[in-house]
């Protein structure tokens, strides 16, 4: 008897396999505010400036204009570092 695979509870992160076998973890708007302290808006306004880019950084849940939005938090949080990230002899002066 094959028994039914367990589907994700909505607080769990969904997790993918990239192309090269890294286990990407997908999660939604609140979860990924909170990981990096920023809010839901301010994700939303990242994503209108093009720091964040769709389907590398962010995707929509199902292929629709009101599907709620997740996030690939490892590559968000290693952009913002990037992005926020000043050199030395700026920092001196």
């Amino acid at each position: 008897m094959v028994l039914p695979r367990p589907r994700p509870r909505p607080s769990e992160p969904s997790r993918l396999s990239s192309s090269t076998g890294v286990d990407l973890q997908w999660l939604d708007a609140r979860a990924t505010g909170r990981a990096l302290g920023v809010s839901e808006k301010t994700l939303a306004r990242w994503r209108k400036a093009g720091l964040l880019q769709v389907g590398i950084h962010w995707r929509r849940k199902f292929p629709s204009a009101n599907s709620p939005v997740l996030y690939q938090l490892e590559l968000c949080n290693r952009t913002m570092n990037e992005v926020t990230a000043r050199s030395a002899a700026v920092l001196e002066t």
